[in-house]
């Protein structure tokens, strides 16, 4: 079954979206409008960097690195080192290789300012994938649907 990384909203005022990915992808989270991962409008949302962090997605590895955020990003509760360098994973490579940055396992939760994310790698059934919820190049998606 093709793998996904979904990453779920579960505190802060944006509780609930859900943010998808099939396919390798470089992520930034943050309140800017340049962000995949947007977090902006709400007052808490102040406590979030304009570009945060960010995620290497390369389906299941997933790579999470701060971009020296003033408040600080946090994977199960352990602060991490902002990154050096470029490339936290080669997205040609199927490999995992850190360069920098922290593995993020199935379940981890991620924090920034005051909102939370629970990171899930899950095996979708094929008919998940295709039809009207993607479309044929597509390999991220906000507000995801997909509940696999």
């Amino acid at each position: 079954m093709p793998t996904v990384v979904r990453i779920t909203v579960i505190t802060g005022p944006h509780k609930g979206r859900r943010f998808c990915f099939r396919g390798p992808s470089r992520c930034t989270v943050g309140r800017a409008n340049d962000c995949f991962v947007q977090f902006a409008g709400e007052e808490r949302d102040n406590l979030i960097s304009r570009h945060h962090c960010r995620l290497d997605i390369n389906p299941p590895c997933v790579l999470v690195g701060d971009l020296g955020s003033l408040n600080g990003t946090f994977l199960n509760g352990r602060s991490l080192e902002p990154v050096e360098g470029e490339d936290l994973l080669p997205l040609a490579n199927s490999l995992l290789e850190k360069v920098s940055g922290s593995v993020v396992e199935d379940g981890d939760i991620l924090t920034v300012g005051g909102t939370s994310v629970q990171i899930d790698i899950v095996d979708c059934p094929p008919s998940a994938l295709d039809g009207p919820v993607w479309k044929e190049e597509e390999i991220a998606k906000q507000d995801c649907p997909i509940s696999c």
